[in-house]
């Protein structure tokens, strides 16, 4: 799947439009087949750095956005590594901790990610409910 190369118009400021509509609609068809708990934990990571470094007034160094992105990474693949469904996820998380050198294009991709989030769910609540195994109860 095609993402994102940058996050900035051509004034190197304004975040594209597309991040969070065509291209942020795209990621989260991606991700048809993991459920919204699965998506929750990494986006509760990735909004609490967005806060923690808010709290400092986003006077942080470019490295420690990149330690972040690196650690964001680093357990998308490993949940991964434990269930294949969670494989776009992964590579989202590997693509964007390429992606992101600087404060200004962490705070672009913590939005591009809130609008995939979005996504995710309008189109979860299209999916028709998953069938009980045979014999249980199935997951709620």
């Amino acid at each position: 799947m095609a993402r994102p190369d940058r996050y900035f118009t051509d004034d190197g400021k304004t975040p594209r439009p597309a991040l969070f509509d065509d291209e942020a609609q795209a990621e989260a068809r991606a991700w048809s087949g993991i459920r919204s708990a699965q998506i929750r934990r990494f986006f509760g990571q990735v909004m609490a750095d967005r806060r923690r470094f808010e709290l400092q007034g986003w006077k942080v160094s470019d490295a420690e956005v990149q330690v972040a992105m690196a650690l964001f990474k680093a357990g998308a693949a490993y949940a991964a590594a434990r269930d294949s469904t969670r494989k776009p996820l992964a590579e989202f998380a590997a693509h964007h901790a390429a992606k992101v050198k600087t404060v200004a294009e962490f705070r672009a991709f913590a939005r591009h990610f809130e609008a995939v989030v979005a996504w995710h769910k309008v189109f979860e609540g299209q999916n028709p409910p998953r069938q009980a195994a045979a014999g249980g109860q199935g997951r709620r």
